[in-house]
């Protein structure tokens, strides 16, 4: 789990995609792909909890979102009702260079959730139509739509873990 969130972050940071073609789904889903691929091969020393947690509280960018945005193939409209707030707000944010400690959490709870269920399947495309897609197993709804809260969030990545293993949901 250290490298799939060391790899949330660097997403989420977004140093080494590109800003102007970060938009391109196919660019953000290879990038994510390399990255994960390189640090099972490498096995790179990953960020402790706490280097994550000062990063989050620290605040991400605004910019991070349209590289989410794009990973994820959603739109404006989707991701304000996953982060419950209007596309008004969601503008504001993705014009602010330090996001709130609540928004940064968030938006890495998606992030950390998009590149867990990419590691587990090991194809983004369908992780990414796992996240999006109403899930039995999760009472019915889009685990997406759960990661609005650390409950949520811990199903969602329980369940990603079971499928990891095997195991019966």
């Amino acid at each position: 789990m250290e490298s799939i969130s060391a790899v949330a972050l660097d997403l989420l940071r977004n140093r080494t995609i590109q800003r102007p073609r970060s938009n391109d789904p196919a660019r953000v889903r290879k990038w994510i792909e390399k990255r994960l691929h390189a640090r099972r091969r490498r096995r790179q020393p990953a960020p402790s909890a706490i280097d994550l947690h000062r990063a989050i509280e620290a605040g991400l960018s605004g910019k991070s979102i349209p590289t989410l945005l794009a990973a994820l193939e959603i739109t404006k409209e989707d991701f304000s009702d996953i982060l419950g707030r209007t596309r008004k707000t969601l503008n504001e944010l993705l014009q602010r260079e330090h996001l709130s400690r609540t928004d940064s959490d968030l938006i890495y709870r998606i992030a950390r959730a998009l590149i867990h269920a990419a590691s587990t399947f090991e194809d983004v495309d369908y992780a990414v139509q796992w996240l999006k897609e109403p899930n039995e197993a999760l009472g019915g709804v889009q685990p997406l739509s759960l990661l609005a809260t650390v409950e949520g969030d811990e199903v969602v990545h329980a369940e990603l873990g079971a499928i990891e293993h095997g195991l019966p949901a």
